[in-house]
């Protein structure tokens, strides 16, 4: 066995805190790039402080992250309470956004759904999400072919979206997914449930770019999310003076008329609200939406 000199160990000291320097660094860009950039707590709102403080109590508070997305910034917080970590996010305000539950802290009717839907799969996360003056529990769940899922619950029980896979969905919007996405590869499916009947939202990957389209179960084409270079001339002027120094969020063409015309529904966000409205194809302005 032979051992270092001072020099030579002092040297790989040196490169070790370099390279240990470098991967931090780069864990942190990472973040950055993500939207994501993880924060002092005391740097945060005081609102925002206050509720994460409260729903931590007694618990131990972790990294907090400063998320910026579409537009919205909000703050995700690791609390350990009893030697378990659970998550939460709160928004500027100090809204409570979200936070992480067990099972048990459901409502019965809640959890007997994701029970259902779980089955002999397993259990991954469940999410009790405060946003829009509702409640409703987004939970991820493994299926017992060990394939990963997300479903939504609302508070009265009732299942909102369910994850799918291709060969799960009615004959008649298979064939129009199939024929809408093309050589283009398909990402997440879901499966949606609401008053109007079951319909389905599907991602797919067009020009390096993520898209959205809208699928009735009777196959029907119900909306499709285009970018605002895809519009009519007359539209895309009138969505630009509407959204003015404020960001565009997403457009979507819709397949149901209104005001005699399909129309392009835009979400937009200017001077940190969101708003919606409509516009002809023409550029006709149809209206705020809610």
């Amino acid at each position: 066995m032979f051992a270092l000199n001072p020099p030579a160990l002092n040297l790989m000291k040196s490169k070790f805190i370099l390279m240990f320097s470098f991967i931090w660094l780069a864990a942190l860009v990472s973040l950055a790039a993500d939207g994501r950039q993880i924060v002092p707590l005391s740097s945060l709102p005081v609102a925002a402080q206050k509720t994460i403080r409260t729903q931590a109590g007694e618990g131990k508070i972790g990294d907090v992250e400063r998320v910026e997305e579409d537009g919205d910034v909000y703050f995700d917080a690791t609390v350990t309470k009893d030697g378990t970590d659970r998550s939460l996010s709160v928004g500027e305000e100090g809204a409570l956004l979200s936070m992480e539950v067990v099972l048990s802290e459901t409502p019965e009717v809640v959890r007997k759904v994701i029970q259902t839907q779980v089955g002999t799969g397993s259990l991954d996360n469940i999410d009790k999400v405060l946003t829009g003056g509702k409640e409703s529990y987004d939970v991820d769940f493994t299926t017992k072919d060990k394939v990963e899922r997300n479903l939504v619950v609302g508070a009265d029980g009732k299942l909102e979206q369910l994850q799918v896979s291709l060969a799960e969905v009615s004959v008649a919007a298979r064939n129009t997914i199939e024929t809408r996405a093309g050589q283009l590869k398909l990402g997440d499916i879901f499966k949606i449930f609401d008053a109007s009947g079951i319909s389905y939202d599907v991602e797919m990957l067009q020009d390096g770019k993520s898209r959205e389209f809208s699928v009735a179960d009777d196959g029907k084409l119900e909306s499709r999310e285009v970018f605002i270079s895809e519009l009519p001339g007359p539209a895309a002027a009138t969505v630009k003076e509407k959204v003015g120094d404020g960001k565009i969020l997403r457009i979507d063409e819709v397949f149901t008329k209104r005001a005699g015309v399909f129309p392009y529904e835009v979400e937009g966000r200017k001077e940190g609200k969101a708003f919606n409205f409509s516009v002809g194809p023409k550029g006709r302005f149809l209206g705020m939406d809610e």
